[in-house]
């Protein structure tokens, strides 16, 4: 955090820097007043950059020669976070009118960049430093993610990807007689820097919420390969806690030496453990108040290895593990190739869980994204679909954004590279999304689902009531959504891409038209019933309904 009246030269440097060569681009006052009022906003302890989107960091205090580094009019932007710390000098500081400074500028340099309905803002305060020397290496500025553009290349490579992944799917059928398959190579379990009790001894110093009643609380931590801790998230509790400090405690109670290491290498993983409440005094005999349950590396990692958990016995003082490599990985190993596959997202199979949960979904028609950004859910569509025989006919509608037409060429409402197919084969409805994404692979971030969702309706045996399944990524709100204007179809949306809170553009979708929202964690339904004004809490996040829709206003 930077002294005030540093702070203070540093915006009117920036408006001496930005006023004159881009005044005719800057928002007016009132219009931005009313845009930054509806950001989303939340509070952290020290903010930690989302891992599966490409970050680029845009200091607070930037130059134009940075901006122009980043090449900002040039990418397909999805999201914009504005972090900044809560600690101030001066009691009379304005971190409002600081913030506005800083969006003001930074619309200056963008034209247009207010105006795109794709990008999602977030204010995001930081909580964990209380002086200037404590706060200067927090971050403090813009953290802008952008979506790759596709391009023939790169659906190619989709493409490629994805008919490997469901050759290996078609193969897969384990006989139960044969042995465990595999070499053996060297596992051990993620290294904790505590122990169970010294985790037990510094939540109960960290953690000071009243709780009375007992209750078993779960927790999940994803780590990366060098042990860093990227995200503490508490589940779903049957009585309340205290979810943002309780995440904060368990944060800093809990540290990793190193990855999960298998085979001489390091891999990320995820971690679940569970905390007894209330936090009692610190027992010397008996099981402590906090404890790891499980370890599970990334799906990629998974390919490679099988690896078992195994609880303590005669021959172990501890749990381990023992670790198998696959016939891929003794492949990759003999070619001597370093690179994996990207790690896949923690929703990776989402599609196939929401269908699960609703085996009710019979007769929908099902319309899917199939450019790049939504490859791990179209393969998760068709791994569903291979392992749960269509009784009916079923009507599928794949879309691509335009069949690889250029971007400035997009028309709403005409965009097209709309497919469809109406059968209950999977090796139909597999060679049409093929043949759909060997058509186009999307272009710009933001896709044209409001036209395959009409376009899909048109197709549906009774078009005024139709009941329509959409596949949709969460960060990539699309372009077209104003065509939906009258339509009187029900959509039941499949958020692919949730990673820490659900975009409330959708949010505001689904109230407006009354359609329900669907995630791995969740059905969310009756968001046209809110008023404005309230507050819902879903999946632990706090939302508020307003004059526009939604914003978010306190993240667990």
């Amino acid at each position: 955090m930077l002294f005030v009246s540093f702070r203070a030269f540093l915006c009117g440097l920036l408006l001496l820097l930005f006023g004159t060569t881009h005044a005719q681009t800057t928002p007016p006052e009132p219009d931005l007043t009313a845009f930054y009022d509806q950001l989303n906003a939340y509070r952290t302890a020290r903010y930690q950059p989302l891992p599966d989107l490409e970050a680029l960091q845009l200091p607070s205090t930037f130059s134009g020669a940075e901006l122009n580094a980043l090449r900002l009019q040039d990418r397909h932007i999805v999201r914009i976070d504005l972090v900044y710390t809560a600690f101030k000098l001066n009691p009379t500081f304005n971190q409002r009118q600081l913030n506005l400074s800083r969006i003001r500028n930074l619309a200056a340099a963008v034209p247009g960049l207010l105006q795109d309905e794709s990008v999602t803002w977030t204010l995001v305060e930081q909580t964990g430093c209380t002086s200037p020397s404590e706060c200067q290496p927090f971050f403090h500025g813009f953290m802008v993610y952008v979506a790759r553009h596709a391009t023939a290349a790169t659906s190619r490579a989709d493409l490629d990807s994805l008919t490997r992944k469901l050759r290996l799917l078609e193969k897969k059928r384990p006989k139960a007689s044969k042995k465990v398959q595999g070499k053996k190579v060297a596992c051990n379990l993620p290294g904790s820097r505590f122990s169970n009790r010294q985790m037990a001894r510094s939540l109960r110093r960290l953690y000071t919420c009243p709780q009375r009643e007992a209750q078993l609380v779960k927790f999940q931590l994803t780590v990366d390969a060098r042990g860093t801790i990227r995200t503490v998230k508490v589940l779903p509790t049957a009585r309340p806690v205290c979810v943002p400090e309780l995440e904060d405690a368990i944060r800093k109670s809990v540290a990793f030496a190193s990855g999960f290491p298998i085979d001489r290498k390091m891999f990320a993983f995820t971690a679940k453990g569970a905390i007894r409440l209330p936090l009692g005094p610190l027992q010397l005999l008996g099981p402590p108040d906090m404890g790891f349950t499980s370890f599970a590396l990334p799906d990629s990692a998974a390919r490679l290895y099988r690896v078992f958990l195994k609880k303590k016995n005669k021959q172990h003082k501890n749990d381990y593990c023992e670790a198998r490599i696959t016939k891929k990985g003794e492949l990759l190993a003999a070619a001597d190739t370093a690179a994996e596959e990207p790690a896949l997202p923690p929703d990776a199979n989402v599609v196939s869980r929401v269908m699960q949960r609703h085996p009710e979904w019979s007769k929908e028609v099902v319309v899917t994204d199939v450019t790049g950004s939504m490859f791990p859910y179209t393969y998760d569509l068709l791994a569903w679909l291979q392992l749960s025989a269509l009784e009916d006919e079923k009507t599928f509608v794949f879309f691509n954004d335009g069949n690889d037409q250029p971007d400035k060429d997009k028309r709403l409402g005409k965009t097209g590279g709309l497919y469809h197919v109406k059968t209950d084969s999977y090796e139909a409805i597999k060679n049409k999304l093929i043949e759909t994404m060997k058509a186009g692979g999307g272009g710009d971030a933001p896709e044209n689902d409001a036209e395959a969702l009409l376009y899909a309706q048109h197709l549906a045996a009774a078009p005024d009531s139709a009941e329509l399944i959409l596949l949709a990524d969460n960060y990539t709100f699309p372009r077209d959504a104003r065509l939906l204007k009258n339509t009187t179809a029900h959509v039941r949306i499949i958020l692919c891409g949730v990673r820490d809170y659900i975009n409330p553009k959708y949010l505001a979708l689904a109230r407006k038209h009354g359609f329900s929202l669907h995630t791995i964690e969740g059905d969310i339904m009756d968001l046209s019933k809110l008023l404005e004004g309230e507050t819902i809490t879903i999946q632990g996040q706090q939302y508020q309904v307003t004059k526009d829709g939604f914003k978010l206003v306190q993240k667990t």
